[in-house]
């Protein structure tokens, strides 16, 4: 028989070949019919090879007109990770790290500590940010100028304490004949010497500046009188007493004198009362009250009593020049001249031995 009339015969009877009919209720009874199994072999039988050529040729073809139309680029996929970081602003530490350096020293250490934070604060930023070349530029900038303000300051100040290599007092010495800065007078001398004439007849007050200066004339009653007065006048005004033994002639008293008026003096003897006292004049004054007359100009703290409690001369520096005196009064008038090229010893009986 041939395959037409086995088909013919399945569609008479409305049954496969090779099938027992279903019995009426079968399903109902034991729920989905049961399909035989069949083997490739029955399959291959059933259908012909024109109905597998059909059916396969059905999939394969197009159904309607085809599909015209741009085609569509394909579209490499890729990784969230890959995708590039919002931008921010520039870092405005990293700007302010480069226009510090117009502002001298003060603005060169700026820019090093400005740049140093703005590279962190863009290495920690969670957004790409801008400026991190520019605060590199600035902490290099900055650490560059710094080095050389320094450097610049140095030079200054040595250029203001030495010149060409010597000591100012050094050199000037070169250009007048050196002087002695402290007269050592022996007692005898002193003695049979007469009062100078520059000691006014009336004590008389002076400002120099902001320095007080008290010249105590011959007609006072006593010395220890006249200095418990001028220590009280200074109390009023906060100032504090230094006494001063001077003599004329005194080319060194003299530098002193002429020296007052310097900037370098106007500092260190701020709030001092300077009580200029003549050995010639006061000579048995200096003794009772125990403070050394035979060198000068010397300089002297009374303690309560009046007597001399600290005190030095003037052979504490060189020449009597304002850079080599202003230093050396500054820190006694203040109790912290400490190393000195002789030792204060207090004459028996008076004052306090420091």
């Amino acid at each position: 028989m041939s395959d037409a009339q086995r088909s013919s015969e399945q569609a008479e009877d409305g049954t496969p070949s090779g099938r027992e009919p279903l019995e009426p209720g079968a399903a109902g009874r034991d729920g989905p019919p049961e399909v035989p199994e069949s083997s490739p072999s029955d399959v291959a039988t059933r259908l012909s090879l024109s109905e597998w050529k059909l059916a396969a040729g059905s999939l394969l073809e197009p159904r309607g007109e085809p599909v015209t139309g741009p085609a569509i680029p394909f579209v490499q996929p890729c990784d969230a990770s890959m995708a590039p970081l919002p931008r921010a602003g520039m870092s405005a530490m990293a700007v302010l790290s480069v226009v510090a350096l117009l502002l001298g020293p003060v603005g060169s250490v700026a820019a090093m500590v400005l740049g140093w934070a703005a590279r962190k604060e863009i290495d920690d930023a969670p957004v790409v940010r801008g400026g991190h070349g520019l605060a590199t530029a600035g902490l290099l900038l900055g650490a560059l100028l710094t080095t050389g303000w320094g450097a610049a300051l140095a030079l200054g100040a040595w250029d203001l304490t030495y010149a060409h290599g010597k000591l100012p007092a050094a050199v000037e010495s070169e250009a007048t004949e050196p002087v002695a800065t402290t007269k050592v007078m022996p007692e005898s001398e002193a003695a049979s010497s007469t009062p100078g004439g520059s000691v006014p007849q009336k004590t008389t007050l002076q400002r120099i500046g902001d320095l007080t200066v008290v010249d105590v004339g011959v007609d006072v009653r006593t010395l220890g009188e006249e200095l418990a007065k001028q220590r009280a006048a200074a109390s009023e005004l906060g100032e504090k007493v230094v006494v001063m033994t001077t003599r004329d002639p005194c080319e060194p008293c003299r530098g002193v004198e002429q020296s007052l008026t310097d900037a370098l003096m106007q500092t260190a003897l701020r709030g001092v009362r300077l009580v200029r006292v003549d050995i010639d004049v006061f000579q048995e004054d200096l003794d009772e009250l125990k403070i050394p007359w035979n060198r000068y100009p010397g300089f002297f703290l009374p303690a309560l009593d009046l007597t001399p409690r600290d005190g030095i001369d003037g052979g504490e520096w060189d020449d009597d020049i304002p850079r080599n005196i202003a230093p050396v009064l500054g820190a006694f008038v203040r109790g912290q001249f400490t190393t000195r090229r002789e030792p204060w010893k207090a004459r028996p009986g008076s004052g306090v031995h420091l």
